[in-house]
């Protein structure tokens, strides 16, 4: 009879060697993001991000910071292309760069040039009305210069949409007055040599007789 002894402490020790040898199983890795692990031990979920969606955080260029929103509404306000005289509380006269003389308007409706500087019907009030557009009435005839669907210059009793004049300083440091209600037509206030006014359709830009120069004198001088 034959008896087999079984040796338990080899037999555990050879279990243990075996085990040690068993290949390790790799753990699965995402590609191409990474989660964030947050304070507390929570994942936070990977994002998907697009044009229209930006990251908590950030900001898009279309949304500036709040001190830079105050500073370009500020700046949004200061008018840069705005007309150049305003609203006068002086008044003055328009210098025409063709024949030097002055913008008259008369009581009994007609507009021209005079050269002499002590004609109370040179003394003119400009008025803002918008951004770029002027009023401009003779004081002493109490009447408002104005353009006719002709291009023709006349003074009016009262404001009317031909009243409106677009403003502009130009390159040379002189004024121009455009007919808004005919700027399509680009017509410009104007004078001739001789005084005379001149008609909108035979007025373009770089004329000299469309350059006006804004003379300003003080109330009590009149």
């Amino acid at each position: 009879m034959c008896v087999v002894v079984i040796d338990h402490t080899s037999l555990r020790a050879r279990s243990r060697g075996r085990a040690n040898q068993l290949p390790l199983i790799p753990r699965a890795r995402s590609r191409g993001c990474k989660h964030l692990t947050a304070p507390g031990g929570e994942t936070d979920p990977p994002r998907r991000h697009s044009s229209g969606n930006l990251p908590d955080g950030s900001r898009s260029c279309a949304s500036p910071p709040s001190g830079m929103a105050e500073e370009m509404s500020v700046s949004g306000d200061q008018t840069v292309d705005g007309g150049p005289l305003g609203d006068f509380r002086q008044l003055t006269r328009l210098y025409c760069k063709n024949g030097g003389h002055h913008l008259q308007i008369v009581a009994d409706g007609t507009v021209r040039g005079q050269r002499d500087e002590g004609d109370v019907h040179t003394v003119l009030k400009l008025t803002a009305v918008d951004k770029g557009v002027v009023v401009v009435q003779g004081t002493r005839a109490g009447r408002y210069l104005a353009m006719s669907d002709e291009g023709r210059l006349y003074s009016s009793p009262t404001v009317t949409d031909e009243c409106y004049f677009l403003e502009k300083l130009e390159e040379n440091h002189y004024n121009t007055y455009a007919s808004q209600k005919y700027q399509e037509r680009n017509w410009y206030v104007a004078l001739k040599k001789n005084g005379r006014p001149k008609l909108g359709p035979r007025t373009h830009i770089g004329q000299k007789a469309i350059f006006f120069l804004p003379r300003r004198l003080e109330d009590s001088a009149e």
